[in-house]
């Protein structure tokens, strides 16, 4: 075989594998039908609260889920710095894809608690609960809370793997206002679906 005839071979393997891979992308199983966010490229959908919305993130944390801003006569730059979660100071969702080949979920929550222990040194960890997603997948959920800060915080994290990818839906909110959110968010993570 001439070296021409072998780099065409190895062209034509190439490209019929990656069309190949691209068929192989799971597809969303029968609960993500209907969710109002179905990302079949990142393995998860679910609902959002009434009167809140979602935008799409570059990284880890693929989506951001917050309340509607009420509309205001301003200009366009300084409504969306008014939109930042930082600025509103109240709750805000996020969802969080990470890939981790056949990581099981208790690593999983080890790992994710370090790491917003990481970002916020105060933070003090529940136990991990068991619980199941809306496909029946298991799960866990662990509150975060930062009893010592200014601004004392709560997070709330529903967290689940699969083969090949760990997912988290975090709930954050100030304190005193975590009951009301949990309240809000209870739909999205009880239609919380990962594939």
């Amino acid at each position: 075989m001439t070296l021409k005839a072998t780099r065409h071979a190895l062209a034509c393997m190439t490209a019929c594998l990656a069309v190949v891979a691209a068929g192989c992308e799971a597809k969303p199983p029968p609960q993500a039908a209907g969710r109002d966010v179905v990302r079949p490229a990142l393995g998860f959908a679910l609902d959002v609260p009434e009167g809140w919305t979602w935008r799409d993130l570059g990284g880890d944390v693929a989506l951001e889920i917050i309340e509607q801003a009420p509309a205001k006569a301003e200009t366009p730059a300084a409504a969306q710095k008014e939109d930042r979660p930082e600025k509103r100071g109240g709750p805000v969702a996020h969802v969080v894809v990470v890939d981790r080949e056949g990581m099981a979920l208790d690593a999983w929550v080890a790992q994710a608690v370090k790491d917003s222990q990481e970002f916020q040194a105060d933070l003090e960890a529940t136990p991990p609960e068991k619980t199941r997603l809306a496909d029946g997948r298991e799960a866990l959920v662990v509150t975060l809370k930062n009893p010592h800060g200014l601004r004392p915080l709560l997070q709330k994290m529903l967290l689940a793997t699969t083969g090949h990818r760990a997912y988290a839906l975090m709930l954050t909110a100030p304190e005193q206002q975590m009951a009301a959110a949990g309240k809000t968010f209870k739909k999205s993570f009880d239609t919380f679906v990962v594939w």
